[in-house]
């Protein structure tokens, strides 16, 4: 029998998520203010700052107010404009192109320091990226990959994980580009040997399970972005039976620990 290939899903930044990626993915402006200047240190001063996917600017502004000159790229127009939507602060520097991942519009060993921050998981071809990474790297450069860690034991984070978990069930064969590939083998051949991982926030904010999943139905949550309606709704039902079964009370506020955790990757590139 012939083996069926995984189903991955090209997906489009448009202006309707570019808009609803800010909505769920937002700082409160203390945090931003951390994750800056922990970029910054990582960096060094002053340094030349290279993010992959700047999205909504919502990591390019802060770390570019912490004294970093940032050039950010994204391939999505309707993500650039959210950029230069809403307060930014008027010192930083942040220069902003349309480009792809996979073909990097830069001279070899250009910048400092490059960001990714949930978006190589994106990439149809992500060893390209990452030599293309590699190659815009000067010598003694740092790669620095964001992560926004939520306590798998919140609210958000059990719910998180049983979407995840009935979304395979539900199609074994289904997956985001490049979902579950390990990078850390490419990044050590391509130079990258030195690794350490900074903490570079730690919140709390609070929300109901009930508050949760109407995020969820609202398509907030990125896990749902890459389900087609037909599974998405079975999902969602599963979803709310669950958290009937597991909350008494699914209007009751819960706290929900955060943290932005900074993997930093050091080479001779």
């Amino acid at each position: 029998m012939q083996r069926r290939k995984d189903m991955r899903f090209d997906f489009s930044f448009d202006q309707r998520v570019a808009r609803q990626y800010e909505a769920q993915r937002a700082h409160p402006p203390e945090v931003s203010a951390q994750i800056g200047t922990a970029v910054a240190r990582v960096a060094g001063a002053g340094a030349k700052v290279l993010e992959i996917g700047v999205g909504t600017g919502r990591i390019g502004w802060p770390v570019a107010a912490a004294g970093c000159h940032v050039v950010g790229f994204d391939i999505s127009s309707d993500m650039l404009r959210e950029v230069m939507r809403g307060e930014r602060p008027s010192s930083a520097s942040l220069s902003l192109l349309q480009a792809d991942m996979h073909t990097m519009p830069f001279v070899d060993g250009m910048f400092d320091a490059v960001m990714a921050v949930h978006v190589l998981h994106l990439a149809k071809d992500w060893q390209k990226v990452v030599r293309e990474i590699a190659r815009v790297l000067h010598p003694g450069g740092v790669f620095i990959q964001g992560d926004d860690w939520i306590d798998p034991q919140s609210v958000v984070g059990r719910l998180r994980d049983e979407l995840r978990l009935r979304a395979i069930a539900m199609s074994p064969n289904m997956r985001p580009p490049a979902a579950g590939v390990s990078k850390e083998q490419l990044l050590a051949e391509l130079g990258g040997d030195e690794v350490t991982h900074v903490t570079a926030a730690e919140w709390v904010t609070w929300i109901s399970p009930a508050e949760r999943l109407e995020m969820v139905a609202n398509k907030l949550d990125a896990e749902s972005w890459f389900l087609p309606e037909s599974i998405f709704a079975v999902l969602l039902q599963q979803l709310r039976d669950f958290a009937a079964e597991t909350w008494p009370d699914l209007e009751e506020k819960q706290p929900v620990t955060r943290r932005f955790i900074l993997k930093v990757t050091r080479g001779d590139w």
